[in-house]
């Protein structure tokens, strides 16, 4: 059986739940925890793979001392079925049935001309390896 990571981010946190009962439909929740202040160092490893892009000191900005509702959910092919219910990093370009279509009217280029990070309102795993890194990343901080 599949697991993904999925993190409802600071900005969206209002709409955690709603997000999370839509996520219930298409996959089987295993662990929820609510984080009301994130750590530097979780935010560091979860986002290594950015660590030299442009965008990386606001994306620590964006998230250290913050809070966010983690989740594992697992079911058959959960990651490529969560990526399409949930859409493209860029909302602007996601179909209207996804969950960033719907929840943000974010653009990388608004984001880049405001030297900032998209916002995306979820983040989900873009592959079972990656999964595995972040439930690793995170696995501590469940209740």
């Amino acid at each position: 059986m599949e697991q993904t990571f999925i993190m409802v981010k600071p900005d969206s946190i209002h709409l955690a739940e709603t997000i999370l009962k839509e996520l219930d439909q298409h996959g089987t929740r295993i662990k929820t925890s609510k984080i009301d202040s994130i750590p530097l160092n979780i935010v560091e490893n979860h986002y290594s793979a950015h660590k030299e892009k442009h965008f990386y000191q606001s994306l620590l900005d964006e998230f250290v001392n913050k809070p966010v509702v983690i989740a594992i959910y697992e079911g058959d092919n959960i990651v490529e079925r969560f990526k399409e219910l949930i859409g493209p990093t860029d909302p602007s370009k996601a179909s209207a049935h996804t969950i960033r279509a719907r929840y943000s009217n974010d653009s990388i280029e608004k984001a880049n001309a405001e030297n900032r990070v998209v916002r995306t309102v979820v983040h989900r795993s873009g592959s079972i390896e990656e999964a595995k890194q972040e439930i690793q990343v995170w696995e501590h901080l469940f209740n």
